[in-house]
């Protein structure tokens, strides 16, 4: 990462998670209007259907797919576990994961691997106490390890799966629903962050603090958005609204992305349709 950037993006972390640390020892968000949620945006990072093998013909195969072939797992690639890890480092640098009280992930594999180590920096899960067992208290797709799946369920590739767009509605009621003064992540998928954004009044409409490819979805797996959420009594029912606090570009010096290359699926095989 590039030093100056680097420390740029550390600073508005830092400035973001300050109203942070007084729920940084229980985890229980406190009940006071002065102390609103923040919820950190971001997309999953890059990611590739995992290759199994091909034959002569060039035909390639691909692990952990459906029976019919119209669905296989993505996992990050190389450059998406690193860019994850960068992410969870950084968090860590100026104490924003000890902040954390949700970290939210979709029902795709891509989304949770992000995030997991961020969850485990925050306390959230893993091996707490060395035992060998994991502590965490979410019972969804990997118990344990503290990330939050919403929605939980069909897994990505399993009987009735679903595409990343369906997770928009579940994630914003999750977020509709968080306690006051929460400090959450949400990593979600290119089709859906704008949408969760906008649930909440905040205008996306800026190409430079919300960046878009030609659908008009998040471009590119280096953004990050800080946003408040402050409760507002709309006659008499209580709701967020938002406001975003910082838009930042993760100066991470990667190289360049393999998730937009061809596989050879084809038109509707397995999920590179479900582009995200």
């Amino acid at each position: 990462m590039n030093l100056t950037k680097h420390t740029v993006f550390i600073t508005a972390l830092m400035l973001a998670g300050v109203t942070a640390m007084a729920v940084a020892q229980d985890k229980q968000p406190p009940q006071v209007a002065l102390n609103p949620t923040i919820v950190y945006f971001t997309r999953h990072a890059e990611d590739v259907p995992e290759l199994v093998g091909s034959d002569p013909t060039f035909t390639v195969t691909f692990n952990n797919c459906n029976a019919d072939g119209s669905c296989c797992v993505e996992a990050l690639n190389p450059l998406g576990k690193v860019r994850a890890a960068e992410l969870a480092d950084c968090f860590e640098a100026k104490g924003i994961t000890r902040t954390l009280t949700h970290v939210v992930a979709s029902h795709k594999l891509r989304t949770r691997q992000t995030v997991a180590k961020i969850a485990n920096l925050a306390g959230l899960g893993g091996d707490l106490n060395g035992d060998g067992i994991p502590d965490g208290t979410d019972v969804e797709q990997a118990p344990g390890d503290g990330v939050i799946n919403v929605p939980s369920t069909p897994a990505e590739c399993d009987p009735g799966w679903t595409s990343s767009s369906s997770v928009r509605q579940p994630q914003i009621d999750y977020l509709r629903n968080l306690p006051l003064g929460s400090r959450a992540v949400v990593c979600s998928h290119s089709p859906v962050l704008y949408p969760l954004m906008q649930a909440f009044g905040i205008d996306t409409s800026d190409p430079v603090n919300f960046p878009k490819d030609s659908r008009g979805r998040v471009s590119g797996f280096n953004n990050l958005w800080v946003v408040e959420l402050k409760p507002v009594d709309d006659s008499g029912t209580v709701s967020y609204h938002g406001r975003l606090i910082t838009h930042l570009l993760l100066d991470f010096d990667l190289e360049a992305t393999l998730s937009k290359q061809d596989y050879g699926l084809g038109s509707g095989r397995g999920s590179r349709d479900d582009e995200d």
